[in-house]
């Protein structure tokens, strides 16, 4: 099936706005499959299993794939297919990465995986690679730029981010299974294998400030590097480290002796590869004279569904095609647009628009929740959602203002970590109008619309209209009050 069909509501031929997607990634050192939910450009995984195959284990040497490798990933691949069945994947995307695409008997191996499972396989070049695990990157960050690198097994890929486009890409062979030899690791010699490599990467000649790390590699790295620093959020899409800071734990995990220990807690299973990818990191960073590198759990998988995606599709915000999947409630969905609509009026003075109409789409989410918790849970949950195009600093606030809308007060590691005073101070302003609008109307969007929000900096006025004066209960003028007080003016209530 075409990129382009796959889209497509077999019934109307019209764009499907909702779908299930499987993908299957064969790589060179495992074998994974995940199944997606697709609703507009939003992905959501709702099942995802990974086997260590190996396939690139030797490959460099006999220029063969793995043989026990190819029987592992053989088996893996017979479940992936009746797996794929059993959830009803409307559409599949099967492909295979350096060790298939490189191995002289890949071929062989590709026509077996079709005669035994029934799967398909690809065999992306290393361009299509590149493409992809940039596509993907945008999918969960759209408009950046700089450069995204996705470090698998046996190959690294480049691409170039330019206003938010990819800008073209290369492919070197870099991954830990390439990189190492069958010897004991040596720091001077990789490094200087890698830079040799990548010094002539036009990629890392006009780089830009970030740096998007893509892999399982690099994501333990990101991990090893929130345990390390104490990271009050542990969400790996779109955590940021600071270029200085983290070329210091990379030259420690290349030397093997410091955070041995909590290497084997973090990432057992990579911790053979993790000094390969420190090393490749490291020069990366150095060449292309990065400021920060920013952790991207959205890679080649992502990126071949966002290429499959119609023009508008891809055009969406991804927060507002992330709050559709996540917010199922009609009648939550209808009342969080109109106090979006309610609470603009204070925008000035609140967290900026595309957080405002997300923190109020989001008012109900912890409302069926025991109240002694409600606010805490509430908080959690949207801390860790998962909706695409944020930030660390955008989900704290976020995750604050929902909060703030059942309880005052909120501050937690998280708050205080990530937020300077004045956003943490518009967030609880938010959610205290929230809080306000939700008592007034009993979260029903038609008798908000009966009170009017004015703020003028001086004064936050609420006007309902006559017949609804009887909805301003003592609770209402007090929630008034305290969001008045939050914003730091005087409040006024007429009819």
């Amino acid at each position: 099936m075409t990129a382009a069909a796959a889209t497509r509501s077999k019934a109307s031929g019209k764009p499907a706005r909702w779908r299930r997607v499987g993908v299957i990634d064969v790589g060179s050192n495992s074998v994974r499959l995940v199944v997606y939910d697709v609703r507009g450009r939003a992905m959501q995984p709702r099942f995802n299993e990974k086997v260590l195959a190996g396939l690139g284990k030797g490959l460099g040497s006999s220029g063969k794939l793995n043989r026990e490798g190819v029987d592992v990933a053989l088996a893996a691949l017979s479940r992936f297919a009746s797996i794929t069945r059993a959830q009803k994947v409307d559409t599949l995307y099967a492909f295979a990465t350096a060790a298939v695409r490189e191995g002289s008997d890949g071929k062989e191996f590709v026509d077996r995986v079709k005669k035994e499972t029934g799967i398909a396989l690809r065999i992306l070049s290393g361009g299509d690679e590149a493409r992809y695990a940039a596509q993907g990157v945008l999918a969960g960050s759209p408009g950046v730029d700089g450069v995204a690198g996705d470090l698998g097994g046996s190959s690294l890929e480049l691409a170039r981010l330019t206003n938010g486009k990819y800008d073209g890409g290369s492919t070197y062979p870099l991954g830990p299974l390439a990189l190492d030899t069958g010897g004991s690791f040596n720091e001077d010699k990789i490094l200087a294998r890698v830079k040799e490599a990548l010094s002539g990467s036009p990629e890392l000649k006009k780089s830009g400030d970030i740096f998007f790390a893509v892999g399982g590699a690099w994501r333990a790295i990101g991990t090893l590097h929130m345990e390390i620093t104490r990271a009050p959020l542990h969400m790996l899409q779109n955590y940021e480290m600071r270029a200085g800071e983290l070329v210091g734990i990379l030259d420690d995990l290349m030397g093997g002796k410091k955070n041995a220990d909590l290497l084997q807690e973090v990432a057992k299973r990579r911790a053979a590869t993790i000094p390969y990818a420190a090393a490749v990191l490291k020069t990366v960073i150095e060449l292309g004279k990065f400021k920060s590198v920013m952790v991207s759990s959205y890679g080649v998988r992502e990126g071949i569904i966002f290429d499959s995606l119609d023009e508008r599709e891809r055009l969406e915000d991804p927060l507002d095609a992330g709050l559709d999947g996540l917010i199922a409630d009609e009648h939550a969905a209808e009342f969080g647009l109109a106090l979006a609509d309610w609470a603009s009026e204070a925008s000035p003075y609140t967290l900026n628009d595309r957080l405002s109409s997300a923190a109020c789409r989001l008012v109900d989410i912890g409302a069926l929740l025991h109240p002694d918790h409600r606010a805490d849970l509430a908080f959690d949950l949207v801390a860790r959602a998962p909706l695409p195009g944020l930030t660390h600093k955008d989900r704290a606030a976020l995750a604050l203002a929902v909060a703030s809308r059942f309880k005052k007060g909120i501050k937690n590691d998280i708050t205080e970590k990530l937020l300077d005073t004045e956003t943490a101070a518009k967030a609880r302003a938010l959610g205290a109008l929230m809080r306000l609008a939700a008592d007034f109307s009993g979260r029903s969007a038609g008798l908000l619309k009966q009170a009017k929000l004015t703020c003028d900096g001086d004064t936050l006025a609420l006007k309902v209209s006559g017949p609804y004066r009887a909805l301003v209960s003592e609770s209402v003028e007090r929630r008034l009050e305290q969001a008045a007080d939050e914003l730091g003016m005087d409040y006024s209530l007429t009819s």
